[in-house]
């Protein structure tokens, strides 16, 4: 049994790796998902809109700056979709699409 120890260890650390993987959404998708449905409110430069952000009294933080980036990724689902205190929540959006959403956020990382 002892020989196999490493073995074992190896295809448990090997399986958790691919789960990983197989987990993460698609950031190009998750981009356009962005596009169609963030941008109006997060901007282009991911920085959000000033004329929202003053509406609501709310501050909106850089998506690739580390408020953002050291979010849990099902913090960022909850906060992506909403509700939240400002926050309508938003509609249309699969889980698959809320992944590619969270990827993409990830590749934003300075």
């Amino acid at each position: 049994m002892i020989r196999y120890k490493p073995l074992f260890i190896l295809f448990v650390v090997a399986f958790f790796c691919m789960s990983v993987a197989f987990a993460a959404g698609d950031a190009a998708k998750g981009k356009e998902v962005y596009q169609k449905t963030c941008q109006k409110c997060h901007g282009a430069d991911h920085k959000g809109n000033p004329a929202i952000a003053k509406s609501l009294k709310v501050t909106f933080h850089d998506l690739a700056g580390p408020e953002v980036q050291k979010m849990s990724d099902a913090d960022l689902k909850k906060a992506s979709i909403g509700p939240t205190e400002k926050k309508k929540p938003v509609k249309g959006v699969s889980p698959e699409q809320l992944d590619d959403v969270v990827s993409y956020i990830r590749s934003l990382k300075k």
